[in-house]
């Protein structure tokens, strides 16, 4: 009976239940940000309700965009022996028996390929030479040919095999770029420089990302894809946040899009009562005449309310966070070259 009358409230209340929904999600967004930064601010209840949606909606697009992209390698991979259907008969080889030998197969006729990609990037980096990616391209072709050639696929009957094989493991290795770059700048946000520890994190959380997607290529059967699609991306997203110890990255990155807050600004123009705030706690001002001065890099972790958050860095490796009436600040600047297009 509970559950019935759960259901019936559901269907008769779907825009409530929906948009509180959103504000749920865009409040959780807050709270992680601002528990992350020590600070609350003080706004009305209209504005935050606005806040708070376009933070849900914008982190919501984001989550997906992300979940979509690191298993669409594998879902596309094995999309193109669905799509061919019983007219090929390369993908017996991982479709047929139990599930155990299929996935094996895949190692194989998946997986191995795949991360050639990775390994052909990293030597690329690593020597800064991009010569490696030609060397380890030839090898992939030589590689999936020996495979076709060793299962009984001639140059004639395993022609069409061949190509539709290299394509599917070419447009693959195109979209698995996405988990691959994420990969690289946690590495280099996490330890500033390309360092031993960073390649093995990068190298372990390389190895799990083409093991979701090879789970990801075996599920085509499955009744449920689509849930299992999204249990494989959140899998992979936790992993690669888990770490590099960065689940803070959605909650920042909403806020600076937007502008509520991680503001990295070049210049604050601060009005007079502003300046004489700055100069009393000992904080080096340009004075601009007029009544306005400028403080030089200064990120505002958040300006919503009647009051903007600030931290600025001091000698050495000291930096100070303080309040200021949002009527105090005249501007702040940004400062980006021309073919910066963020």
């Amino acid at each position: 009976m509970d559950k019935e009358r759960l259901e019936k409230y559901f269907y008769e209340n779907v825009a409530s239940v929906f948009w509180s929904s959103i504000l749920l999600i865009g409040g959780v967004i807050f709270v992680i940000y601002y528990a992350l930064i020590g600070y609350m601010p003080d706004f009305d209840l209209k504005s935050s309700v606005t806040i708070t949606a376009a933070a849900s909606i914008t982190s919501i697009v984001i989550i997906f965009m992300t979940l979509v992209m690191m298993v669409f390698a594998g879902s596309f991979w094995g999309g193109v022996w669905n799509f061919l259907g019983d007219s090929s008969e390369l993908k017996r080889y991982w479709l047929e028996g139990d599930a155990s030998a299929g996935f094996r197969n895949l190692l194989v006729w998946f997986s191995i390929p795949l991360f050639s990609v990775y390994l052909s990037l990293g030597l690329s980096l690593y020597a800064e030479s991009w010569h490696w990616m030609i060397v380890l391209v030839l090898v992939l072709l030589t590689y999936l040919s020996y495979l076709c050639s060793c299962h009984g696929f001639g140059l004639v009957k395993g022609g069409k095999e061949f190509f539709f094989l290299v394509v599917a493991t070419f447009f693959s290795s195109f979209f698995i770029f996405f988990p691959l770059y994420l990969i690289f700048r946690l590495s280099v946000l996490e330890f500033e420089n390309i360092s031993g520890m960073s390649w093995f994190l990068g190298l372990v959380s390389a190895i799990f990302i083409v093991f979701i997607n090879t789970l990801s290529a075996s599920s085509q059967g499955s009744s449920t894809p689509y849930v299992k699609e999204f249990v494989l991306g959140l899998m992979a997203i936790s992993m690669i946040f888990i770490s590099f110890g960065k689940f803070d990255r959605i909650p920042f990155g909403v806020m600076g899009i937007y502008k509520f807050g991680n503001i990295e600004a070049s210049e604050l123009v601060l009005k007079k009562e502003g300046c004489q705030l700055f100069q009393s706690l000992g904080i080096s001002v340009l004075d601009k005449g007029y009544d306005v001065c400028i403080v030089k890099n200064v990120l505002i972790l958040s300006r919503l309310g009647r009051e903007a958050y600030l931290e600025i860095d001091q000698s050495g490796s000291k930096s100070l966070r303080l309040t200021l009436p949002s009527t105090s600040i005249a501007s702040w600047t940004l400062r980006k070259s021309k073919n910066d297009k963020g």
